[in-house]
C-alpha cells in the first residue's frame, strides 16, 4: 500500500505530471485532426472541351466520371462541357454515367460553345444545368446513315442466309421506324428529366431545333445563365459544404493511368525475354501518335489511352472488317445512327 502511495504522489508532482498532461495532449489533439476534422472536402472539375462522343472518348469520359464517383473525398462534381454529339450509344452511355454519379453526389454541367443533341442527352444526367448567353443547345433528335444501298436479296451463291431479313435486317422503311422510336425515347430522357421546368411541349422537344442559352433557360431546356465560379458556388451548395478544394479530374485520371503504365512498362523495358521484346516499340508507337511526341521522353508525360486501348485489346477488336473477315464475300454496311448536330446547309 505504501508502495501505490509513493507512486501516486511521483506520478502528482509537477515535473512528472507536466510531461504527461503534455504528451497525453499531443495524442489527443493527433486523435482529432485525423479523426473528428477530416480534410477540406473536394469539387472534382471534369472539363471536355469540343468533343464528337464516339467509343474512344465515350471511355475517356466515362473513366472521369467513375474517378469522380469512387473518390469519397469528392463531395460534387462541376463539368465544363462542348459537344454536338455524335454515336448513339456512346452518348446514351454517357448520359447513363452521369446519372450514376448524380445519384451519389451532385453534378452541375456548364454548356459552353454548343452541347446539342448526344452532347445534350449526356447533360440530362446532371443535377442542374448552366449556360452562356451564347451558348447553341438542344438539338434533340436522330440521324439513321446508310453508308451504301441496302441489300435487299442474296446477291450470290456464295451466302446462304437463313431468313427474309437475316442480311439487312429489314427494309429502309422499317429502319425508320426505329429512327422514330429512338427520337421518341431521346424525348422521354428530357421530359422526364425536365418535365417538371420545362415550358414547351413535348412536339416541340422533338422539332430537332437549336436554342441559344438565353433562349434555352426561358424555355427550361437549361437552368440558368452563369459562368464557371456560378457553377462550382451550385455544386457547393447542393453538396452542403462551405470551404472546399477544386480537384482537376482529368489531370488525376492520366497521372494515375501513367503511373501503372509505367510499373507495367519498365519490368518489360528491362527484360531480355523475347516474347516482350515489343515492347520498346509499343511505347514508340503511344508516343508518336500524339502531336510533336518524342519516343524517348519520360514515360510520366501522357499517354493517349485510345491508343493504348488500341494495343492491349484482344485480337479482332476495333479491327476492320477485311482484317478480321478477309474471306467474307459481303461489304459490312450497317446502318449508322447518331444523336449528332450537323450545323446549318453545308
Amino acid at each position: 500500500m505504501g508502495r501505490l502511495s509513493a507512486l501516486g504522489r511521483f506520478a502528482s508532482s509537477w515535473y512528472v505530471s507536466g510531461p504527461m498532461l503534455a504528451v497525453l495532449g499531443v495524442v489527443i489533439g493527433a486523435l482529432v485532426f485525423f479523426y473528428v476534422v477530416p480534410g477540406k472536402p473536394k469539387i472534382g472539375v471534369i472539363d471536355i472541351p469540343f468533343t464528337v462522343i464516339n467509343d474512344d472518348s465515350a471511355f475517356v469520359i466515362s473513366t472521369f466520371l467513375e474517378y469522380a464517383r469512387r473518390d469519397d473525398s469528392i463531395k460534387g462534381v462541376f463539368i465544363r462541357l462542348n459537344s454536338p454529339g455524335g454515336g448513339a450509344a456512346a452518348s446514351e452511355q454517357l448520359y447513363f454515367e452521369t446519372r450514376a454519379l448524380r445519384a451519389e453526389k451532385p453534378v452541375v454541367i456548364i454548356m459552353n460553345d454548343i452541347v446539342a443533341s448526344g452532347g445534350y442527352m449526356m447533360s440530362m444526367g446532371a443535377s442542374y444545368l448552366y449556360t452562356k448567353p451564347s451558348s447553341f443547345i438542344g438539338n434533340v433528335g436522330v440521324i439513321l446513315s446508310f453508308p451504301g444501298p441496302l441489300i435487299s436479296r442474296t446477291p450470290s451463291e456464295q451466302v446462304v442466309p437463313t431468313g427474309p431479313f437475316k442480311l439487312n435486317g429489314g427494309g429502309r422503311r422499317y429502319f425508320i421506324g426505329i429512327t422514330d422510336q429512338l427520337k421518341q425515347a431521346f424525348a422521354t430522357i428530357v421530359m422526364s428529366e425536365r418535365g417538371d421546368v420545362l415550358n414547351i411541349p413535348r412536339s416541340e422537344v422533338l422539332s430537332g431545333r437549336i436554342w441559344s442559352g438565353v433562349e434555352g433557360v426561358k424555355l427550361g431546356i437549361a437552368d440558368e445563365i452563369g459562368g464557371d465560379s456560378d457553377a462550382i458556388n451550385k455544386v457547393a451548395e447542393l453538396a452542403g459544404i462551405s470551404r472546399y478544394e477544386l480537384v482537376d479530374v482529368n489531370t488525376e485520371v492520366f497521372r494515375n493511368f501513367n503511373q501503372q503504365f509505367k510499373r507495367i512498362i519498365e519490368p518489360l523495358e528491362q527484360a531480355d525475354s523475347p516474347s516482350i521484346a515489343g515492347a520498346s516499340g509499343l511505347i514508340a508507337a503511344l508516343r508518336t501518335s500524339q502531336p510533336g511526341a518524342n519516343p524517348t521522353e519520360d514515360l510520366l508525360n501522357p499517354v493517349d489511352i485510345s491508343s493504348l486501348r488500341r494495343y492491349i485489346v484482344s485480337s479482332g477488336v476495333g479491327d476492320t472488317q477485311e482484317e478480321v473477315l478477309p474471306e467474307f464475300p459481303l461489304k459490312i454496311n450497317g446502318p449508322q445512327v447518331y444523336y449528332l448536330y450537323v450545323g446549318p446547309n453545308q
